[in-house]
């Protein structure tokens, strides 16, 4: 019985979760590396990742969304209590657009004073302005856990920066 349950959960969770990645050390784009350098560093973000896209496939009208899928697979591995799902979506390709996946990765709008924010926002700028990249912002949750999510897809290279601001299963 216990096989039949762990073999449903592997198809359940393959027909969210179709892209097969990697781990990788940097990323290709030299720009991308050295902002997800500094973005990891932060004191604002508490797990972060990079990811290689070998096989981009699942659920989506358009490859758009198919990313936006693959950028939610990379961040649920973040954080392994991350069970009840990722949410992210597309932010705009502007200042404004960095700003607000800022605002959604420390869950605060109000902290334009501090250094560490400061540094986070103009990281992602960088970031959004390359062409090619999307940048992804939004929520993620599970047993006892909850977070805030960013990352980066470089379309060129498909590979993903992933970041999060959780408590990753602790009562904190």
């Amino acid at each position: 019985m216990k096989n039949l349950l762990a073999i449903g959960l592997l198809i359940s969770s393959s027909n969210v979760f179709a892209s097969k990645m990697v781990n990788i050390n940097s990323m290709t784009n030299p720009v991308l590396e050295s902002v997800s350098t500094e973005i990891a560093k932060s004191d604002l973000v508490t797990h972060s990742g990079l990811k290689k896209v070998l096989v981009l496939k699942g659920n989506g009208k358009n490859e758009q969304e198919v990313r936006a899928n693959a950028v939610a697979q990379a961040m649920h591995t973040l954080c392994g209590f991350f069970d009840e799902g990722v949410s992210v979506g597309l932010d705009e390709k502007s200042d404004k657009g960095a700003k607000d996946a800022v605002d959604t990765l420390t869950d605060n709008s109000q902290n334009s004073e501090d250094e560490s924010y400061t540094k986070l926002v103009e990281a992602v700028k960088k970031a959004n302005k390359q062409i090619g990249v999307e940048v992804y912002s939004g929520s993620a949750g599970g047993n006892n856990t909850f977070g805030n999510v960013l990352g980066f897809y470089d379309v060129k290279n498909n590979e993903i920066a992933a970041f999060a601001s959780t408590n990753c299963g602790s009562d904190d």
